[in-house]
């Protein structure tokens, strides 16, 4: 909300005082939309906020939510010009005195949120498998332009990263009309605004929507970049094993594995609205030549392609890239973990089979014939050919019957995990959501097979409250799942030259 937009109220309420001293007695019983009391829609927002708090006091307490109102664009010390109106501070004591607190300003670099550190004691029994598999949501940020390209040194210089250039000159065009119009009929001076005062909220609703979050996306990378916080997250476990074995490195024996729909999803979107580097990655991280996507290359060139201009060089072990197979049954070698895994693996591999076992839409690659814990093999289905032209519209994922929020190649990717034993690395906290919400309803009809959900998150919390007083190296259980903030392909919204 800017000083303009709420201007622009201003005059529109003003508008509706029509009457005078002079209007005739007859007149005074008239209707009229001038307002009784002060009010627009900044208090409005305030009033539903504060309701919506009231309502919902903190877990297990009586207490109402702080409302805090982060003002950025709104100046109410300003007292000369044609932004100047004494009721934007009236606005903000008002919400002051509503019990709101309002901070105006952009927000400071010591202001970021810092995710927690990896070596938390309330993480700290919970370690990464050494075979990690990995969904769409986590590819699509390992190629993302956010997670490689060099950091914005301030966050002012965040907020005007992604102000898309072509998009935003269409726009501004319009609106030049339109102003123009306006200030040769009231004498105001009709030139261009001022490159270094447009911001995010300047855009119409739609870029700005997406604009705003990937600028989110970015000042979650500057507080820490994902790639160091999966590669400490790994190193992690190197500090469990030192216990065991003092010449033990988790990244050297890490691998990543992913599913083929993964990976055909991943180019499929990547063609179509990634930029060059996006690309470059892309295929470099399947080893297939930028220049002619359809031939692959020799592992140690795509490795290079891919952390080519990064600020990082190599930090995660990705090449080779493993996939699942497509065929039952795995191999042997890959079932090792499934003897000792934690009840919560199954609960998870039953519930990511009942959910696909519901589905009966058509799928174009079979995928639900690729499940590993079908009972009998089935041959693989031909994939569909990948247009990297980008010229070809990408085909909507198929969601599952049993929770349109769920896919099915995210529910078939928890399920490789699942069933292996493995840790599911994901950015998708929504789908996260929904699985453990179907989960649970899977337990109350008894879906589970005497599996007690229940049960192994208390085995969990046991482990966590025991933390102190047991060996490090024999408390520490493999994560089902692991959970990243996102990173969108960003390339094409991004209104600077990165590289040089």
């Amino acid at each position: 909300m800017k000083n303009s937009r709420l201007l622009a109220e201003f005059r529109e309420i003003d508008s509706y005082l029509t009457e005078s001293e002079e209007d005739s007695d007859w007149d005074e019983d008239r209707p009229t939309l001038a307002q009784i009391e002060f009010d627009n829609s900044i208090l409005k927002m305030a009033r539903t906020l504060l309701q919506a708090a009231r309502a919902n006091p903190i877990e297990g307490t009586s207490e109402v939510p702080q409302v805090v109102l982060r003002l950025t664009r709104l100046d109410p010390t300003i007292s000369e010009g044609r932004e100047a109106d004494p009721r934007i501070a009236k606005t903000v004591d008002m919400l002051n005195k509503m019990g709101i607190v309002v901070q105006l300003g952009e927000r400071v670099k010591e202001e970021l949120i810092i995710p927690p550190s990896t070596d938390d004691k309330e993480y700290a029994t919970l370690i990464p498998s050494l075979r990690i598999n990995l969904d769409l949501s986590v590819l699509i940020a390992l190629i993302s332009d956010l997670t490689h390209a060099p950091l914005p040194a301030s966050i002012e210089e965040a907020n005007k990263r992604f102000i898309p250039p072509k998009e935003y000159r269409e726009w501004k065009q319009t609106r030049r009309k339109q102003t123009q119009k306006q200030t040769d009929n009231d004498g105001g001076d009709p030139r261009e605004p001022d490159e270094e005062l447009v911001s995010i909220e300047d855009l119409p609703h739609d870029l700005a929507t997406h604009s705003r979050a990937l600028t989110n996306q970015l000042l979650q990378e500057m507080s820490r970049s994902m790639i160091q916080e999966i590669k400490d997250r790994i190193g992690q476990r190197g500090t469990v094993e030192e216990i065991a074995n003092p010449m033990s490195n988790p990244m050297s024996s890490v691998e990543f594995w992913v599913t083929t729909e993964a990976r055909d999803r991943c180019l499929r979107i990547v063609s179509k609205i990634g930029a060059v580097n996006e690309k470059r990655r892309a295929y470099a991280l399947f080893c297939l030549d930028p220049s002619n996507p359809s031939q692959h290359i020799p592992l140690d060139h795509a490795e290079r392609l891919f952390w080519l201009n990064s600020r990082f060089d190599r930090t995660l072990p990705l090449f080779p890239l493993h996939f699942h197979s497509s065929s039952l049954p795995p191999d042997s070698s890959l079932l090792d973990n499934r003897a000792g895994r934690h009840p919560f693996f199954k609960s998870l591999a039953t519930t990511c089979q009942h959910i696909l076992d519901q589905e009966t839409m058509p799928h174009p690659r079979a995928i639900q014939e690729k499940f590993i814990s079908r009972p009998t093999p089935f041959p693989p289905s031909p994939h569909d050919p990948i247009d990297f032209t980008g010229n070809a519209e990408i085909q909507r994922a198929t969601v599952t019957k049993a929770n349109p929020r769920l896919t099915a190649h995210t529910v078939e990717s928890m399920l490789w995990g699942a069933e292996l034993g493995w840790t599911t690395l994901t950015a998708n906290r929504t789908s996260v959501k929904a699985i453990l919400k179907e989960m649970n309803i899977a337990k109350l009809i008894g879906k589970l097979d005497g599996l007690d959900i229940g049960d192994a998150v208390e085995e969990t919390e046991a482990a966590k409250a025991s933390n102190s007083s047991r060996d490090p190296g024999a408390q520490a259980q493999e994560a089902a799942i692991w959970i990243v903030d996102p990173r969108s392909l960003a390339e094409q919204m991004c209104s600077q030259a990165l590289y040089q």
